[in-house]
């Protein structure tokens, strides 16, 4: 099923490895809100997720529409049900284009790419690094494929791109990102 996708941001408050890492402070702002400004000047609606009000508050200044998550799907839980969950909120649309929030320095013009592929009829895309494991900066699926999704913890993604960004779940994986 082809159709329009919008954006959609996992951003939850805890962190086990970096503590607070959305809400780091990455060149002049939160790290949760620059893929969120970047998605906003790319797509007619950009959603949030999230457990943290003081996220769902900045991310709808910016111009995003919160969904509030509970604290079942934070955690340990995988993205796809943080997905289907916020499905449920977004309307009438092809599929989601999932930016993470914590690879920052993610190309704009990758999230670009991803959209027009997703829009030309692909039913999911992953970024992955360049040996082809996969990295996931982006995950986009369609409606169609979401509804039924056989295994959140083995994806088969139609589409791969090769993603440079940094995905940031340590000290020293921030510290290399805010190089960059």
């Amino acid at each position: 099923m082809m159709g329009k996708y919008h954006a959609l941001i996992l951003a939850k408050s805890g962190s086990k490895r970096l503590k607070d890492k959305n809400i780091l402070w990455f060149h002049g702002k939160p790290m949760f809100l620059v893929n969120i400004e970047k998605c906003v000047k790319i797509f007619e609606k950009v959603f949030v997720s999230s457990d943290s009000e003081l996220m769902l508050r900045e991310a709808k200044e910016v111009g995003a529409i919160p969904i509030k998550r509970g604290q079942d799907l934070c955690g340990d839980t995988p993205n796809i049900p943080v997905y289907q969950h916020a499905l449920k909120h977004m309307g009438e649309l092809g599929g989601i284009i999932a930016v993470q929030a914590n690879s920052p320095n993610l190309e704009h013009n990758l999230i670009v790419l991803a959209k027009n592929i997703m829009e030309s009829g692909a039913q999911e895309l992953l970024t992955c690094h360049e040996d082809y494991s996969i990295y996931g900066s982006i995950w986009a699926i369609s409606k169609l494929r979401l509804d039924s999704y056989p295994d959140p913890y083995n994806p088969k993604p139609d589409v791969m791109l090769v993603d440079t960004s940094v995905d940031i779940h340590t000290r020293h994986d921030y510290n290399k990102a805010l190089l960059l």
